[in-house]
């Protein structure tokens, strides 16, 4: 697995839930991870390390090094499966006799048709987006490589609503609002405002009509730096609960218990809508989010709110929204479910890489028969 980690942890969510289903269907399947070192945000480490892999560091390549270290950290494997990491297949040339799978994203400028050359050297492309995220018309110049998915969800584990929350410690007339900090993936201006306006509309409510309700805050790396950056004069108030990252497990439990989780990233979004969970929507400003959460927005599936609209005010409108009028939200939830699942999901996307696995040792097989004539 060779998952994106300049940003936010869900390449590594996504690839960790396409591992488990990889031995799900095979259990001698062996995972690896390989994390570039040039590109590495420190919680993507961690994150893979919560996942119960100890991930390969890949370092800075040169000309001098490029075939030793690719062969180092690559040379083992039989299939390599990057997410949003396409960048890197150049040093197939080092390992040529693996094969390589793709899961891209939506476009952030034109870089899937200033990529279609290297897509075209593919065995294969995951699209793991719902029909409400349309395939890009770029993707048309190797549409005979995509595999259409639908989103990576595994959760069959997950305990309902009220066992998550009694498992949690959370009362039954407490109202949580959930969200996951990830070292601000988005951008520190854009992480920064939403946290202060999460904060800020939680104060509001709770000196309105919901004196109950109290934050969640996941995958925060520093709680001392975030209450600086809200003014906050020591810790956090005791209606705030703060945790670092978490096994996958855990967090999506933490969903399910939420009265409202606040949607950032795509894997969020996902898996709040497949777990019927109540969403806000404060997309990260890249076309991946923003259309994904526009799509929610107009199905009236959650409250979607425009970056440049991320305030006390709008999040403590929109949470009031959802707490008010129970009956609706349970509506709208119920269409996000329908939006999000019904594909083939992650149990596809393994059955395309070992279909690939199998192909590539079928064709090693005849090698030695073909050389010896």
């Amino acid at each position: 697995m060779l998952p994106c980690v300049e940003g936010g942890i869900g390449h590594i969510s996504r690839t960790a839930t396409l591992a488990r289903a990889l031995r799900r269907i095979d259990p001698a399947v062996e995972v690896e991870y390989v994390l570039d070192a040039a590109r590495l945000q420190p919680l993507n480490v961690e994150m893979t390390l919560k996942m119960g892999y100890r991930p390969r560091l890949l370092p800075a390549l040169t000309r001098d090094n490029r075939g030793a270290v690719a062969r180092a950290c690559l040379g083992d494997a039989d299939i390599i499966v990057d997410d949003t990491a396409r960048y890197l297949l150049p040093l197939r040339a080092c390992v040529p006799r693996a094969a390589w799978i793709s899961i891209p994203m939506p476009p952030v400028s034109d870089e899937l048709f200033a990529d279609w050359p290297l897509m075209r050297q593919m065995d294969a492309i995951i699209w793991a987006y719902p029909p409400l995220v349309a395939l890009p018309a770029e993707l048309g110049l190797v549409e005979d490589k995509i595999v259409k998915t639908g989103p990576f969800l595994d959760l069959g584990d997950v305990p309902d609503r009220v066992a998550a929350r009694e498992a949690l410690g959370i009362a039954p007339r407490e109202r949580v609002v959930l969200y996951s900090v990830r070292n601000f993936p988005f951008g520190r201006e854009f992480g920064v405002r939403v946290l202060r306006g999460l904060y800020g509309a939680a104060e509001m409510l709770r000196r309105a009509a919901y004196p109950t309700l109290k934050l969640h805050l996941l995958a925060v790396e520093s709680a001392d730096e975030l209450s600086g950056v809200l003014g906050l004069p020591g810790a956090f108030p005791d209606w705030v609960r703060v945790e670092g990252v978490i096994p996958q497990a855990d967090a999506l439990a933490r969903i399910r218990a939420a009265d409202i989780v606040l949607g950032e990233g795509t894997s969020t979004m996902h898996e709040a809508a497949a777990l019927r969970s109540a969403m806000v929507l404060v997309p990260g400003p890249i076309s991946e989010t923003l259309l994904l959460a526009r799509a929610l927005g107009q199905s009236k599936a959650a409250y979607s709110i425009e970056p440049e609209a991320v305030s006390r005010e709008a999040l403590a409108q929109a949470f009031r929204s959802v707490l008010d009028a129970p009956q609706e939200t349970d509506a709208m939830s119920a269409r996000a479910l329908s939006l999000v699942t019904g594909g083939g999901g992650v149990e596809a996307a393994a059955r395309v890489v070992l279909d690939v696995g199998a192909k590539g040792r079928a064709a090693s097989a005849l090698v030695p028969n073909a050389a010896g004539g």
